[in-house]
């Protein structure tokens, strides 16, 4: 799914991801950036049934959703 380099930038995001989850958040963006709104990171079917914690998030900001690469996330703060 994806490649060593990539998994061990992203997973100190992805855990944060899982601890905001569904919470007011900032989202900066490698670009600089930045979404105010709330997080939803969840847990997504992969093969033979197994569940996996997927390489996007997804930003809440008033009633528009973005899809967000976690390669493009700078950092996550409570918002």
């Amino acid at each position: 799914m994806s490649n060593f380099q990539s998994d061990r930038y992203a997973q100190p995001i992805k855990d944060r991801a899982i601890e905001l989850n569904g919470t007011a958040v900032v989202v900066e963006l490698t670009s600089g950036k930045a979404l105010t709104g709330t997080l939803s990171y969840v847990m997504a079917a992969g093969p033979q049934g197994m569940q996996y914690h997927p390489n996007v998030l997804t930003v809440t900001v008033a009633t528009k959703a973005y899809t967000v690469r976690l390669d493009a996330v700078a950092a996550i703060g409570q918002g």
